[in-house]
């Protein structure tokens, strides 16, 4: 099934905000930057995070005030407070330093998220997708640990395959603390048709994913690799084994993938709940260089689901979700967000 050949838009550096004197490649200037030794990394599947303002462009008619599902601006502006909320919570401790979204409408929505932030300063680094529903992935960093050097759009090749439609996965290319990463964030095709029948998606996403690293290592097989991402599967199914390719030895290569969520899957815990079962699709990957103990080192991966975020607090119940159909609910989210833990 390899079907693809990526046609990579690279985006002149827009987001470089914090870089304005310096491009060095595998280095950065930090001095006058503070911050723990220890930071996070999170996603955040946000459940349509969508504005009151018709896209001509896209399909957002249902999140209109006039709209099937009535999405007024005090709906609107109740979804942002509690999805800042989450931040929040995920950026307790001041060391949140990396953030990847998903479905989110477009960057205006983010700015609206962050207008309010004073205490933190978060960037945005979001490019519009091909999605027909205009669902975006995003990455919103703080650039007290992060700078970012390119960023981009990884297309899938429609015309090898023109009855598969894939999102875009944006690759972001900067320097965490002193180290150069490379950051993946994913948004893979959903179950709605049946877990079987769209299997062949998600292992099409896996495989794009798969040689957006290999470009990677072939160019540093020692490159800092974080893939993030809603795969609509779990750490146990086959489209997250194309990108897991770990010997049973203790011969790794830095390249290869490790992915810490398989321990809380065998927990038993998930991310999203479907009638009565969890599901874990909210994942965070991480290269070996990352796991190797030397330079950026891997301390931990957990799901962030403090009560507060069950619906009416139940720990049995899933998360508290903004809609379930066509019903509101004015929750926050159908998925919990994730993170790792990392430290110099």
């Amino acid at each position: 099934m390899k079907c693809m050949n990526i046609s990579v838009i690279l985006v002149a550096v827009s987001v470089l905000l914090s870089i304005s004197c310096s491009y060095h490649t595998e280095t950065a200037n930090k001095s006058n930057k503070t911050n723990p030794g220890t930071c996070r990394i999170a996603f955040y599947n946000t459940e349509n995070l969508f504005d009151i303002i018709d896209d001509v462009h896209t399909n957002d008619n249902d999140f209109l005030p006039e709209g099937k599902l009535n999405w007024t601006a005090e709906r609107y502006e109740l979804k942002l407070k509690h999805i800042k909320d989450v931040m929040n919570g995920l950026n307790e401790s001041g060391s949140l330093a990396l953030l990847g979204m998903a479905e989110v409408e477009n960057k205006e929505v983010l700015e609206d998220l962050l207008r309010s932030d004073t205490s933190t300063s978060f960037k945005i680094i979001h490019f519009n997708s091909s999605d027909k529903r205009g669902i975006d992935v995003s990455l919103l960093y703080n650039d007290a640990y992060f700078t970012p050097l390119t960023s981009y759009l990884s297309y899938f090749d429609k015309d090898e395959n023109p009855e598969l439609f894939l999102r875009e996965v944006l690759v972001v290319k900067g320097i965490l603390w002193s180290d150069t990463v490379h950051v993946l964030v994913n948004h893979w095709p959903s179950r709605r048709e049946g877990e079987e029948k769209s299997e062949h998606k998600r292992i099409a996403a896996a495989m794009l994913t798969q040689e957006i690293i290999d470009s990677i290592i072939t160019v540093n097989p020692a490159s800092n690799i974080i893939v993030m991402g809603d795969f609509n599967d779990q750490p146990s199914n086959e489209s997250m084994s194309v990108m897991l390719k770990l010997k049973t030895t203790k011969k790794n290569v830095n390249g290869d993938l490790i992915n810490p969520y398989k321990a809380l899957q065998d927990a038993g815990k998930g991310t999203c709940k479907y009638k009565r079962d969890w599901f874990l699709f909210d994942q965070i990957l991480v290269s070996n260089s990352i796991m190797n103990k030397k330079g950026i080192q891997f301390l931990d991966a957990e799901i962030f689901n403090p009560e507060w975020l069950y619906y009416k607090n139940d720990l049995k119940s899933g998360p508290f979700r903004t809609y379930l159909g066509n019903k509101y609910y004015g929750g926050y989210s159908d998925h919990f967000p994730v993170y790792i833990e990392l430290k110099k």
